[in-house]
C-alpha cells in the first residue's frame, strides 16, 4: 500500500497517482524531493480542470424545447381569445345600436316655434314635455322655444320628457337714484326706464320741486310695472296778511246782512199800516 505524503490517503501498490489528490508517486527518491510549490501547482491545475469540466457540462444543458413550444402556444391562444372578445363586443354594440335606432322615436326640431306649436308637435310624436322660462331682451324670442333638452334628430324612448326653454320678456330694471334732482329731471329718468311713479309734496324751506326722497332705494332691481313714490319739496303759500284781510271781509259781510235785516223789518211795518 502506498500512502500519499500530502493527504495521507492509502493507495494501491501499483498506483501512479493518488486517487484523492492526484499526487504522483515516483520510484526515484530524487523525485520525492519535489517542491511543495510545484505540488500545489499540480493540485491547482487538476482542480481547474475539474471545474472547467463541470462548467462545460452546465453550459451544455439547454432548456427543453417542449417548454418553449408550450409558452408560445399559450401566448398565441390568449391573443386569439382577446381578438374574439373584441369582435363579439363590437358585434353586440352594432346590434344594440340598430335595435335602438329601429325601436325608438326620432326627436323633432321645435326650436324657433312658439310654445303652443312645439307642444302640438311633441304630442303628435308621442313625446312628453315640460316648460322652462328664461329672461330675454329680444321681443322676437318672447313665448318662443329657444332651446330643447334632446338634440333634434336623436332617438329617445316613447313618452320621454323634452324640456323646452321658452323666452319671456325681461322687464326688470335697476332703480336709479333721483334724490336731489328736480321733478322734471327725475320724471325724465324714470320714463326712460319705463318705471311708473307717484308724486307726494312736502313743505320744505329749501328750493321747490326738488326730490327729497324715494320709497325704493337706488340700485334695487324691480319689475318696471312697480310704482315709485317720490317726495317733492313745496313751499307754504298762505301768508299772515291774507288771513287778516279775510277776517275783515267776513266782518263786512256780517254788517251787510244786519242792514238788510233792518231794512226788511221797516218795510214790513209800513205795509201793515
Amino acid at each position: 500500500m502506498k500512502i500519499c505524503p500530502l493527504c495521507h490517503t492509502e493507495n494501491e501498490e501499483d498506483a501512479i497517482y493518488c486517487k484523492k489528490c492526484a499526487h504522483p508517486f515516483y520510484e526515484d527518491s530524487n523525485d520525492n524531493s519535489v517542491n511543495k510549490k510545484d505540488r500545489h501547482k499540480v493540485k491547482k491545475q487538476t482542480k481547474v480542470k475539474t471545474k472547467t469540466k463541470y462548467k462545460t457540462k452546465v453550459q451544455k444543458q439547454k432548456p427543453p424545447k417542449e417548454k418553449q413550444k408550450s409558452g408560445f402556444f399559450s401566448k398565441f391562444l390568449v391573443f386569439v381569445l382577446l381578438i374574439l372578445v373584441i369582435g363579439l363586443a363590437f358585434v353586440l354594440g352594432l346590434f344594440i345600436y340598430h335595435y335602438y335606432e329601429e325601436n325608438n322615436i326620432k326627436v323633432p326640431n321645435v326650436v324657433g316655434y312658439s310654445y303652443d306649436e312645439a307642444v302640438s308637435i311633441l304630442s303628435n310624436a308621442k313625446l312628453s314635455y315640460q316648460q322652462k322660462t328664461v329672461f330675454t331682451k329680444e321681443e322676437d324670442e318672447v313665448d318662443v322655444v329657444i332651446k330643447q333638452s334632446k338634440r333634434a334628430g336623436s332617438k329617445t324612448l316613447e313618452n320621454a320628457v323634452i324640456t323646452l326653454t321658452v323666452g319671456i320678456l325681461d322687464t326688470r330694471v335697476e332703480v336709479p337714484d333721483v334724490r336731489g334732482l328736480t321733478l322734471e329731471e327725475a320724471v325724465e329718468s324714470l320714463n326712460s326706464l319705463n318705471i311708473s311713479y307717484q308724486v307726494v309734496y312736502q313743505e320744505d324751506d329749501g328750493e321747490e320741486n326738488i326730490v327729497l326722497k324715494q320709497n325704493i332705494c337706488s340700485g334695487k332691481v324691480i319689475d318696471n310695472t312697480e310704482s315709485i313714490t317720490l317726495t317733492v319739496s313745496q313751499k307754504e303759500k298762505i301768508l299772515p296778511d291774507e288771513e287778516d284781510t279775510s277776517e275783515d271781509d267776513t266782518n263786512i259781510t256780517n254788517d251787510n246782512t244786519t242792514n238788510n235785516k233792518t231794512d226788511s223789518s221797516t218795510d214790513n211795518t209800513e205795509e201793515s199800516d
